[in-house]
């Protein structure tokens, strides 16, 4: 079926196509013949789109950069959406009566058939969105987004559900994803950080929301992994960035946050460990600064901190940390549970930066019991006998910044020079989960000492504040969490070390020197 063309085709378009190298000269040949034509071919239209069904075609991310630029002009024409608003709406008679309406109209509206192949693009488009192999997941993301902002430009809608319908599968889409998380979520980040996406991604996701976090793990992951790419921090509202013409409401755009909110806490109950982890990460990175009443959160952030150990319970404390400043609210044992958080699989934990930065600011405060803060003192210096070497030097810093804060617990480092020459017990008892309970105080920083004969120089060197007066300033642990261990072997080997003359005798031919102790053991043929 062929109808005359609207507008004529421009030459940018076809230089847009020319541009792309990854479409093959075949299919680059057809599409600049379908554009250059008086009239639009929809058959030739039909056997470009059928190639999306076509097991093993090799050129996907061609073809759907060429349907990219043909659609493109096709709504420039106002040539793919029929007169008839109807057709475009979700059919409520029976499907067989909504196809006869439609072959109906095909000889009416020549339009129609161009809406259909239209939606089966869109159907190919998203079925590459939630596969497995992510260069055509990233392209058939950039190419529904840019579909999406020529839409919202020349083509006008009564119905007034343009462009939420296009935003709401794609974002279905990457939440029935057959990988966890999405392959293409990355890529929707950077057009979440523009506020017209941004407002209509959270109104849209409440009706997105899995019905049961418990029973599909998965798509509860790629929705957490969603909600945590729609960022209403500072940074992004500076930007003032938008996707298409549209206008971004704060205030809306906070109560949809907490309804997306209300929906995910409604389904925590009974959840794996690594959604309830996801969870918190997304209540702390994305969700508490904008809550209505985050007093509310204190039974979850208990349940988890109490329940769980490792990550869930160094999350929930650092909820329950954000309670403690901004809502006033008073947790007696949260000591306790932070020193018996320091053990030796927390080095190999992924939030175990968040660690250091919590200790660092719970323990900021001179007024802190001596014995309480010896403790922590104590069990830092004993993990840094058999921690990783970049962990081992954030905790000698760290314990050296405690005896900065308290200068009461110099007493620790008194004791080190007796400890060489006479051998006495510890009283500290590590294993002891009260940290007023272990006896720190009555001991000493002997392991201090012992690293001072670490193999590494920069930890032998960290360690020895305590044979010699303590600094005047607080060392910055900031800098030392993103230290690795390959940072600490490229300083060693930048450093200039001294030459040492290995030959004695200026050598006079390839011959080794008189005397040499190779010559005693081997003969040169």
């Amino acid at each position: 079926m062929k109808h005359t063309n609207k507008a004529k085709q421009g030459a940018p378009a076809l230089d847009t196509l020319a541009k792309r190298s990854n479409v093959p000269a075949e299919l680059q040949q057809k599409a600049n013949a379908f554009l250059n034509a008086t009239q639009v071919d929809t058959k030739v239209l039909g056997g470009i789109v059928k190639l999306f069904a076509e097991e093993g075609y090799a050129h996907q991310v061609g073809l759907m950069h060429t349907i990219e630029v043909i659609f493109k002009n096709l709504l420039k024409r106002q040539s793919v959406y029929p007169a008839d608003e109807e057709l475009t709406k979700p059919a409520k008679k029976s499907k067989a009566k909504a196809k006869a309406k439609l072959n109906k109209t095909l000889d009416t509206d020549p339009n129609a058939k161009c809406f259909a192949l239209y939606n089966k693009t869109w159907s190919w488009l998203l079925q590459r969105l939630a596969g497995t192999n992510k260069e055509d997941a990233n392209v058939a993301l950039k190419v529904a987004m840019q579909l999406i902002v020529t839409e919202a430009k020349h083509v006008k809608h009564n119905n007034g559900n343009w462009p939420k319908k296009h935003l709401s599968s794609i974002l279905g889409a990457l939440i029935e994803s057959e990988t966890s998380p999405a392959l293409a979520l990355p890529a929707f980040e950077k057009y979440a950080r523009c506020l017209d996406v941004l407002q209509l991604s959270y109104e849209l996701l409440p009706q997105l929301t899995p019905a049961s976090f418990v029973e599909t793990p998965q798509q509860a992951l790629n929705y957490l992994g969603i909600v945590n790419t729609l960022n209403l921090g500072k940074t992004v509202l500076a930007e003032q960035q938008y996707h298409m013409a549209g206008s971004f409401d704060l205030a809306d755009t906070q109560k949809l946050l907490n309804i997306v909110w209300q929906g995910i806490i409604d389904r925590c109950s009974g959840v794996d460990e690594q959604v309830h982890r996801q969870v918190l990460v997304v209540l702390l990175e994305r969700i508490l600064p904008h809550l209505e009443n985050p007093i509310l959160l204190t039974d979850f952030l208990m349940d988890s901190l109490h329940q769980f150990d490792g990550p869930i319970a160094l999350l929930a404390l650092q909820g329950i940390f954000s309670l403690m400043q901004k809502q006033n609210i008073t947790y007696p044992d949260v000591y306790k549970k932070l020193y018996n958080m320091f053990y030796p699989r927390m080095f190999y934990n992924k939030y175990k930066a968040r660690l250091f930065y919590l200790a660092d600011i719970f323990l900021t405060s001179t007024h802190l019991p001596e014995n309480l803060v010896a403790a922590f003192a104590k069990r830092m210096s004993r993990l840094a006998l058999r921690s990783p070497t970049e962990d081992a030097i954030i905790l000698i810093r760290f314990v050296c910044n405690l005896l900065l804060r308290h200068t009461g617990l110099k007493r620790l480092i008194c004791a080190t020079a007796a400890a060489s020459a006479v051998e006495i017990a510890d009283p500290f008892d590590d294993t002891e989960l009260d940290p007023v309970k272990t006896g720190a105080i009555n001991s000493s920083l002997w392991e201090m000492v012992l690293l001072q004969k670490h193999v590494v120089p920069e930890v032998a060197n960290a360690a020895r504040f305590v044979s010699k007066s303590l600094p005047l300033m607080e060392f910055d642990l900031g800098q030392l969490l993103e230290m690795k261990e390959s940072d600490i072997f490229d300083d060693e080997v930048k450093k200039v070390s001294k030459q040492f003359m290995l030959a004695y005798e200026r050598p006079k031919n390839f011959a080794l020197p008189k005397n040499d102790v190779v010559t005693q053991y081997f003969d040169l043929i």
